[in-house]
């Protein structure tokens, strides 16, 4: 880590609001070690700049290369895994982007609608082309509107992901959740050719207490081979930033259900499902071989990390332990032992690495 500045993050999971009404005495905290964790995550050098304002980033699980949406600067941006931009395309405001087994690029972004409305859409970037010139470019590749909410400007799209049939998931999110029958968080499944299927019914919108429970959705990720995602949200409103679901096809039932569900009372320990552990978090991916889960909160400048049983690990890191060097995390990835962090503040993808994965 930079100088070697180190607090261990369960000063923070210790000082969340576990009682809300009370404030955080930041007497508490412990005084800053001497040594490094056994296993923490350290920086790799140099950290990837030029962004502005983007918000989210994905790694191709195929092509292996880095795509980012860079929302202020209005464009996608093409990268290989040593921080050389590829190609970029122009595309107003994008917010999330995830890549398909196809190879295309789902964006959720912005177009300008007839009547002049500024509206939230979904885009599909077709880079895979017969023609050898304008494959895997960006600038060449042919983009497709598919899905727009005209009806309702307000709407944005800030998490896509897709499951290992193509078939996707759009994490929606506005202003204005006070109708019953289409609010605007909700998560909408779409199909392998971008028809809209349903919303997913396992969420219910609105404020309250309850597990399944959403207001503002701000990103979600899915796991490789099945068709279990995770989704994190704004904690205005509701107990819990971030929900595991898992799918599920029996006799009676077919969909998704909590994999831990503080209703079940062996599973109330659980530290992923601990009520008001987040602020906002607002980025989170998979570790597709250990199925370790990464969540990003960008107002307490940290990265959680959870095991496939939701155990919170001690390898967790904010402000301090990434010396500084990490403001406000919006975005997330993991590919080939190393976390990529877009930090939307300073316009930079920071990497890192377990200590351990670090060749010495």
């Amino acid at each position: 880590m930079r100088n070697g500045v180190l607090i261990p993050l369960i000063v923070l999971v210790a000082g969340l609001f576990v009682a809300c009404q009370k404030e955080f005495d930041i007497s508490t905290l412990p005084r800053q070690p001497d040594t490094l964790l056994d296993t923490s995550y350290v920086e790799l050098f140099p950290p990837f700049g030029g962004f502005a304002g983007a918000e989210d980033i994905a790694v191709g699980g195929n092509d292996g290369l880095l795509y980012v949406a860079d929302t202020r600067a209005n464009r996608i941006v093409m990268m290989n895994r040593a921080g050389q931009i590829m190609s970029t395309r122009t595309m107003l405001h994008p917010r999330s982007i995830a890549q398909d087994l196809r190879l295309d690029l789902l964006v959720g972004g912005e177009i300008v609608a007839p009547d002049g409305d500024t509206v939230g859409a979904i885009f599909r970037v077709h880079l895979v082309s017969s023609n050898q010139d304008t494959a895997h470019h960006l600038e060449k590749s042919r983009i497709d509107t598919v899905w727009r909410e005209l009806a309702k400007p307000a709407r944005r799209f800030p998490g896509l992901t897709v499951f290992y049939d193509n078939t996707y998931i759009a994490a929606r999110s506005g202003p204005d959740n006070s109708s019953f029958i289409d609010p605007d968080g909700r998560v909408l499944l779409f199909d392998a050719d971008d028809r809209f299927i349903t919303p997913v019914p396992a969420l219910t919108t609105g404020t309250g207490s309850g597990i399944t429970n959403i207001y503002i959705p701000t990103g979600v990720a899915a796991f490789p081979g099945v068709k279990d995602f995770l989704l994190v949200q704004a904690s205005q409103g509701v107990a819990y930033g971030a929900i595991w679901l898992q799918y599920q096809v029996t006799s009676d039932f077919v969909g998704w259900l909590p994999k831990f569900d503080p209703a079940n009372p062996d599973q109330r320990s659980v530290d992923f499902i601990r009520p008001n552990r987040f602020l906002l978090p607002q980025a989170v991916a998979v570790d597709n071989v250990r199925r370790d889960v990464f969540i990003a909160d960008a107002t307490l400048d940290s990265v959680f990390k959870f095991n496939s049983r939701g155990t919170f690990k001690a390898e967790s890191f904010g402000f301090y332990r990434s010396g500084g060097a990490m403001k406000r995390p919006s975005g997330l990835a993991y590919f080939a032992t190393v976390l990529y962090v877009l930090d939307g503040e300073t316009g930079q993808i920071l990497r890192y690495r377990l200590s351990a994965d670090v060749p010495h």
